[in-house]
């Protein structure tokens, strides 16, 4: 059986829009102001935001109760192409870099305290975070190089290791650390639960 993939009439609308929007709004403030995706201050992330919530294209990404859209992979895929016509659209959606996976992650793994504290104001736009994974000797691209550890104690968790390079840190809210509770660099963990492409339904 061969797979479709042609667009339903609302994620195709959804796209439609967020064309509409980076075209019209996004790409003409970042003509005006000279800003990049990296350089863009928080007055106007928060404008963006405003903007692409006003618009109804914020958060194809976020979960429902948080004011999203929580689109499959699929549709998403759609949907982030055309905000990506500018550095600045990601930014306007919170879909940029790590942000969204940030989201994605928390979503799955957060409990209710961590979801009311971390994931909320991340999920609405309020905050940006940042992902804390890149070590001197390698572990950027490759987290199996993870030299980091996390070990559990009566009083929290104890991070020993090296982080540095870490991409949008600056501004950001907080951060998810990566580091090893168990094996040695260069090895690959069992795996401790079972994932997908998406949870979400199609």
């Amino acid at each position: 059986m061969a797979a479709s993939f042609d667009l339903d009439t609302a994620t195709a609308e959804l796209a439609a829009r967020t064309a509409e929007f980076v075209r019209n709004v996004v790409v003409p403030e970042e003509t005006r102001s000279g800003m990049s995706l990296h350089h863009a201050d928080e007055q106007l992330r928060h404008n963006l935001v405003a903007s692409a919530k006003a618009a109804g294209v914020y958060g194809p990404h976020v979960p429902k109760e948080f004011g999203g859209h929580e689109l499959s992979l699929r549709r998403l895929a759609a949907v982030f192409e055309e905000a990506g016509r500018s550095l600045l659209g990601p930014l306007a959606i919170q879909a940029q870099a790590p942000d969204e996976g940030n989201i994605n992650l928390l979503d799955k793994v957060a409990n209710a305290e961590q979801r009311q504290r971390y994931l909320a104001p991340l999920a609405t736009g309020e905050i940006r975070s940042c992902i804390v994974m890149t070590e001197p000797d390698g572990a950027g691209s490759d987290p199996n190089a993870l030299a980091t550890t996390a070990r559990r104690t009566d009083r929290g968790w104890v991070i020993n290791g090296r982080k540095w390079f870490i991409s949008g840190a600056h501004g950001a809210s907080f951060g998810i650390v990566l580091a090893r509770t168990s094996g040695k660099p260069g090895a690959v963990a069992a795996p401790r639960c079972s994932s997908s492409t998406s949870t979400r339904p199609d």
